[in-house]
């Protein structure tokens, strides 16, 4: 995906993007939902992704490859809610590239993790001079009763994805989710 000439990258639009920025996404799966394309386009990936329970069935949540461009700041902003955890894993990971978290900054390592409740308060910026990539899942927090909690307010649609998720037929994505 990074090789291709263009990219399969396609702007991540959000409010929090600060003016002159660029941050650009692929996404796997969104809602319980795969991209077929991006999904055999890293079929590695994709596959370990739908193979974790706590990760294939995020249905208020995404897997994706995210790009910034040096140079970006993203706002600071929180996340739809406290169902989820976000996991980062940093790929490839140039020098200035930092997220705070509620008081905690931390920067990005190439093999790493950061994983953190995205319904607190978290920005990001870039002062590096290449792009930074890093694989974004989603997994439900582990104090989420998924029967208590989730499956009772999903609707209809929701319902079906994530039961086609939990079988491991993942249903193809209807449109790109953005959950910032």
């Amino acid at each position: 995906l990074l090789a291709r000439r263009g990219g399969a990258f396609a702007p991540y639009r959000s409010r929090v993007v600060a003016a002159g920025g660029a941050w650009s996404d692929v996404q796997l799966f969104g809602g319980c939902r795969a991209d077929a394309e991006h999904c055999a386009a890293c079929p590695r990936t994709a596959a370990a992704i739908a193979a974790q329970p706590r990760l294939n069935s995020v249905v208020h949540g995404s897997h994706f490859f995210s790009r910034l461009a040096a140079g970006t700041h993203l706002e600071a902003h929180c996340g739809p809610s406290n169902y989820r955890l976000r996991c980062h894993l940093g790929l490839v990971v140039p020098a200035g590239a930092r997220i705070r978290v509620g008081e905690e900054v931390r920067e990005w390592r190439a093999g790493e993790c950061l994983v953190f409740d995205d319904s607190y308060e978290h920005e990001v910026w870039h002062s590096g001079d290449t792009d930074r990539v890093v694989l974004i899942c989603d997994l439900w927090h582990p104090e989420v009763d998924l029967e208590k909690h989730v499956r009772p307010s999903l609707a209809p649609a929701q319902r079906e994805a994530l039961a086609a998720a939990e079988a491991g037929r993942h249903l193809p994505v209807q449109r790109r989710v953005y959950s910032t």
